[in-house]
Order: C-alpha cells, then structure tokens, then sequence
C-alpha cells in the first residue's frame, strides 16, 4: 500500500503541474466518451486489460483519479505491477502547453505507433523513478508514466521502460 500510496503522490504532482499551465467503441480500441468542454474526451481506464498485462501491470490493481478523485480537466488511470507502476494522463490541454511546462525536462523524440511523441522526466524526480511519453490522441494530449518503486530502477534509468509501455499501449489508444 505504501508503493501505491507514493505513486497515487507522483500522480497528483503531475497533473498539479499540469494545471498550471456520447460513447463510441471501435473494436481492438479503447473508448472515447463525447467530453465535456475543457475535459479530455480518452477515458484511459477503458485499456484493454490484454494490453495492461503486456505492459507488465495487473488490470486488477486500477485506480482511476487520483485517491478516486476526478481532477477537473484530466482523467487518468493508474495501474501496479511487480516493482513498478503506470499511470496514463490525459488533458485536453495541447502537447505545446505540456512541452512549454517549466515543471518538465529532457525532451527527446521518440518512435510511437507512427505519432509524434517525446519522453520526457519531471525536476522532481531527483531519484530518477519515472519517466513520461507524452503524445496525441485526437485533440486530447496523453502522458503514459512509468516508474519504479524505491530502489527497483534499473541502471539505465526508467524511459526504456517508459517508451516500451507506451509502445505496447499506444495501439489501444485512438489516434
């Protein structure tokens, strides 16, 4: 329970940061909902579970908001693993704003599913425990966060993880 309670931390910092600056399905993808103004219309919950466990996370342990809090502007969905968790925002807000964002640092472009998306790590994180891709999703943004619980974070440091999940959750994510 602490990991979690420390992750459910990290993501309340996230979108804390952040905020400062109809239904339809399509088979093999997540769903949308119609938003309402200022709100992100990808409800990341709806990942497919197969999707998750690729990932290396357990669809059981999902925990939308943030303590079951909605955060006006975001839905987010927050899953943990054997060591490590993921945590996928979305904002209605526009990548610009995100990469704009003095709260983020080290962007640096990478390969996902045919979109322009950049890994990203916020100055907080002095222990090097996550790391984000940030990307589009229609007109919402989407931030997949990856990290580690204490102590756990390989020596390369937590994007390779980040991109790879990204990767596996990207096609469960509309364009």
């Amino acid at each position: 329970m602490k990991n979690v309670g420390r992750h459910a931390v990290a993501a309340a910092i996230a979108v804390i940061a952040l905020a400062g600056c109809g239904s339809t399905s399509v088979e093999g993808q997540a769903e949308t909902t119609k938003p309402q103004a200022g709100e992100p219309a990808f409800d990341p919950c709806s990942i497919p579970d197969e999707a998750l466990r690729a990932a290396g996370v357990d669809p059981a342990s999902e925990s939308r908001d943030i303590l079951g809090v909605k955060q006006p502007g975001w839905n987010l969905c927050d899953w943990g693993g054997d060591g490590s968790a993921i945590t996928v925002f979305v904002t209605a807000q526009g990548l610009d704003d995100v990469r704009a964002n003095g709260r983020f640092t080290n962007f640096t472009p990478v390969e996902l599913d045919g979109r322009e998306a950049f890994t990203f790590r916020e100055v907080t994180d002095k222990r090097n425990e996550y790391c984000d891709v940030v990307f589009t999703s229609g007109t919402d943004t989407v931030m997949v966060k990856s990290g580690y619980f204490t102590g756990r974070t390989p020596p390369e440091g937590p994007c390779p993880r980040a991109v790879k999940n990204a990767q596996i959750l990207a096609p469960s994510i509309p364009h």
